[in-house]
C-alpha cells in the first residue's frame, strides 16, 4: 500500500472513530434505569496492523461470550451485544450515581486490506475481545483466459 493511501485511512480511520463517539443514538429501546431512551453504548477499539494480519482489540466488560455476535466480511468487521443491567444493591438504597452504561451496543471496523474470513480467531478474556484476522494475499502470477 502506498504512503499516501495509508495516510489517506489514517485520517478516515481517526475521523469516524471520532464520529462513532460523538454519534451514539441509535438504539430505539431504554438502556438503563439512569440513561434517555435511545442512548447506545459504544466500547472502545484498538486495530493494529501485524504485517500478515490485522489485530483487534475491543473492551467488553461484564459482557459473556454468548452476549457477543461477531461477523467477519472481507473489508470490515461488525460486533454486536448487549450488556445487562446489574446492579446488586440490598435494602432502599438511593442511587447517587450512575456511570456504568448498559444496553445494546454495535460497532464497524472498517479494514484498509481484505482478510480471509476463513482465517480468524477470537478470544475474550478479563473483558478484552482480541480479533485476529488474517490478511487476504492477492495470488500474483499470470492467469490465461479463454476468449469465446
Amino acid at each position: 500500500m502506498s504512503k499516501k493511501k495509508d495516510e489517506t485511512f489514517d485520517m478516515l480511520f481517526s475521523m469516524k472513530n471520532k464520529m462513532d463517539r460523538f454519534f451514539t443514538i441509535s438504539d430505539p429501546e431504554p438502556t438503563s434505569f439512569g440513561s434517555q431512551p435511545g442512548l447506545q453504548w459504544s466500547p472502545a477499539v484498538d486495530l493494529f496492523d501485524c504485517g500478515d494480519e490485522y489485530r483487534v482489540i475491543i473492551e467488553v466488560p461484564g459482557i459473556e461470550k454468548e452476549q457477543i455476535e461477531l461477523s467477519v466480511y472481507v473489508d470490515k468487521v461488525v460486533i454486536k451485544g448487549r450488556r445487562e443491567e446489574s446492579y446488586d444493591v440490598s435494602g432502599k438504597a438511593e442511587v447517587l450515581c450512575l456511570e456504568r452504561v448498559y444496553g445494546r451496543f454495535e460497532r464497524v471496523i472498517l479494514l484498509p486490506d481484505p482478510v480471509d474470513a476463513e482465517l480468524v480467531e477470537a478470544a475474550l478474556k478479563n473483558g478484552v475481545l482480541t480479533i485476529l484476522l488474517a490478511k487476504k494475499i492477492a495470488e500474483i502470477g499470470k492467469k490465461s483466459i479463454a476468449i469465446e
